[in-house]
C-alpha cells in the first residue's frame, strides 16, 4: 500500500491495517447496497481489527480538528469550502458521524486519495468535527495541526454533564497538544483554554461595535469567571453568554479577536433589498459580512443567513489562515459555501421551499425561532423532538428556551418521541391546545405542514439530531435530496 501509511509500520503492521481497511470497505459497500448512511458501522468494524488504523491513516498529515458545542458541523462545511475552493484536496466528515468509527469510515472511504503522494500545497487536509466527549482520546491519535473550539452552550446534560466539565474535557484534550488552537474570544469558557498556551491561541469574534450594549442575560456557569468564580460584567453582548466580558475580581477578559467579523445592514434602497429593520443577517438566504484581520478589511457574502453562522465563518476562515492560507482570498471563498445537511438546509418541493435548522440546545433553539419569526416567507412550521442516545435523554432543557418572545406566529406542528413534553411547554408558553398540531408519525406531520403552506412561501422545520436523520432519510428518498453521507449532501 505504496505511500498509504506516512509512518514506517512493521509487516505485522501492516498486514493488519490493510485486513481492516478491507473489512472496512466491505461493510460500506453492503450497508449502501441496502440504501443505508454507513457513516460509522464500517468504521466501527475496521477498528475491531486495527484499533490503531485512525492513527496510521492520519500520521504525517495536515489535521484540523473542530469540536464545540454548537457550529461545529457548519463551521467545517465552509473550512473545507475555503480550502477546496483555494486548490487543497479535503478528506472530511460531512454526515457529522464524528466518533472515531465515524472519522474512520470517512478515510475509508478516501483511500485512492490517500494514497497520492504529498505534493507541497497540493497535499491533502483531513478536516473533521470531533465531539465534544471524545475530543481528548481524539485529539492524542489524530495529532492535529489545527484545533478549532467553537463555543461552549448547554447540551445534552445526561451525557456530559455541566459546561465546566465539558470545557475541561476539551482542555484536556489540547494539554500536550503542540496546535495551533482557534477559540472564540466572546465566549470566556472558550476563551479561558488559552491560559498557559497563549502562543498558540488565535481568537474570532464579534465586532463589539455590532453587539448590543449592556449585560448578557446568561443564567448558567458560563456568567460566571473560570478561574476565580467572580460573576462576569459585561460591556457588551451577542447572545447566550457571548459578549464583551472582564472578571472585576481577578481580570480574565475578552481576548482582542485576531478575526472579527459585523454583519452589513441591507441597503433599503436596493431593489429586493429586506426589510431594513431587520437584523442583519437574519433574514432570506445569504448576508454580507465585514471581515477584520489584524490591519485588513474585506467585506464578503455568505451564502449562509444567521448571525450564528458569522462566528462560523469567522472560526473557518481563522482556521485557514493558521494552516497558511492567506486572508483576502480565503474570505472571497465564502459566497461559495453552502449549509451542511439540516443545518439551514433548503430545497424546492413544487412551489414551496422547505428548510431544515437542526436545534439542540436552549442557545440554538432561541437563535433558530428568532430566524423562523422573522422570515419574510414563513409559510409553516414543524418542530421534532426525540430522546435518543445521540440526542439525550434529558429534555429539560426546552424550559430554558424562550418560547414566549420567539414562537412564530402561524401554523404550528409538533411531533417525535417527546412531542407531549414539548408540547406541555408551548402550551405554558401561551399556544393553545387548538393551534398546536400533534402528530405521531413525522412524515404525516410534515405532508400536513407543507399543504398548509401558501405558494411562495417556506415549511420551517426544526428537529434535534435523530429527528433531523429521520426525516431526512424520508425526504432524500422521496425528493431524490443528495444522501448525506455522500461529500456536499
Amino acid at each position: 500500500m505504496a505511500d498509504l501509511f506516512r509512518s514506517r509500520l512493521t509487516f505485522k503492521e501492516r498486514a493488519r491495517a490493510s485486513l481492516a481497511i478491507q473489512t472496512g470497505r466491505a461493510f460500506t459497500f453492503l450497508l449502501r447496497r441496502l440504501g443505508r448512511g454507513a457513516t460509522a458501522l464500517p468504521g466501527k468494524a475496521a477498528l475491531a481489527v486495527d484499533p490503531l488504523l485512525l492513527k496510521r491513516l492520519t500520521a504525517g498529515r495536515t489535521v484540523y480538528l473542530v469540536t464545540g458545542t454548537n457550529g461545529k458541523t457548519t463551521t467545517v462545511r465552509i473550512l473545507c469550502s475555503i480550502l477546496e475552493a483555494l486548490g487543497t484536496p479535503v478528506i472530511t466528515n460531512p454526515s457529522g458521524a464524528n466518533l472515531d468509527s465515524g472519522l474512520t469510515t470517512t478515510l475509508l472511504d478516501h483511500v485512492s486519495l490517500l494514497r497520492q503522494k504529498a505534493t507541497g500545497e497540493n497535499d491533502v487536509a483531513i478536516v473533521f468535527e470531533i465531539d465534544e466527549a471524545f475530543f481528548a482520546k481524539l485529539a492524542a491519535s489524530l495529532s492535529p495541526s489545527i484545533c478549532v473550539v467553537t463555543n461552549f452552550f448547554r447540551d445534552q446534560l445526561d451525557r456530559y454533564g455541566e459546561l465546566a466539565h465539558t470545557r475541561d474535557l476539551i482542555a484536556k484534550g489540547l494539554a500536550d497538544s503542540s496546535a495551533q488552537v482557534v477559540l472564540c474570544a466572546d465566549d470566556s469558557l472558550c476563551a479561558s483554554l488559552a491560559r498557559g498556551r497563549e502562543d498558540q491561541c488565535v481568537f474570532f469574534g464579534l465586532d463589539q461595535k455590532a453587539m448590543q450594549a449592556g449585560p448578557s442575560g446568561a443564567v448558567t456557569e458560563s456568567a460566571y469567571c473560570t478561574f476565580c468564580g467572580t460573576r462576569y460584567q459585561y460591556q457588551a453582548h451577542a447572545y447566550g453568554h457571548l459578549g464583551h466580558f472582564t472578571c472585576p475580581n481577578c481580570g480574565f477578559s475578552r481576548p482582542q479577536p485576531d478575526m472579527s467579523f459585523a454583519p452589513v445592514p441591507p441597503d433599503p434602497a436596493a431593489p429586493d433589498s429586506p426589510d431594513p429593520q431587520a437584523k442583519p443577517g437574519e433574514k432570506g438566504e445569504s448576508q454580507t459580512l465585514l471581515f477584520h484581520y489584524h490591519s485588513e478589511t474585506i467585506r464578503a457574502e455568505l451564502a449562509i443567513p444567521g448571525l450564528h453562522n458569522g462566528y462560523n465563518a469567522s472560526a473557518a476562515l481563522l482556521a485557514a489562515i493558521a494552516g497558511g492560507q492567506a486572508f483576502a482570498p480565503a474570505a472571497e471563498t465564502l459566497g461559495q459555501a453552502r449549509a451542511a445537511f439540516g443545518r439551514m438546509e433548503r430545497f424546492a418541493v413544487g412551489e414551496r421551499e422547505v428548510c431544515l435548522i437542526l436545534v439542540k440546545n436552549p442557545v440554538g433553539m432561541d437563535r433558530a425561532l428568532d430566524f423562523v419569526s422573522q422570515a419574510k416567507d414563513f409559510g409553516a412550521a414543524m418542530l421534532l423532538l426525540n430522546a435518543n442516545d445521540p440526542d439525550g435523554r434529558d429534555v429539560s432543557w426546552i424550559w430554558d428556551v424562550d418560547f414566549e418572545t420567539h414562537l412564530p406566529k402561524g401554523p404550528l406542528g409538533i411531533s417525535g418521541i417527546r412531542a407531549a413534553d414539548l408540547a406541555l411547554r408551548l402550551n405554558y408558553a401561551g399556544k393553545p391546545a387548538d393551534e398546536l398540531a400533534v402528530v405521531d408519525d413525522a412524515l404525516v406531520l410534515f405532508d400536513r405542514q407543507l399543504a398548509l403552506c401558501p405558494p411562495g412561501t417556506c415549511l420551517y422545520v426544526l428537529p434535534n439530531y435523530t429527528a433531523m436523520l429521520d426525516l431526512r432519510a424520508s425526504l432524500a428518498k422521496r425528493y431524490h435530496l443528495r444522501e448525506f453521507w455522500r461529500k456536499g449532501g
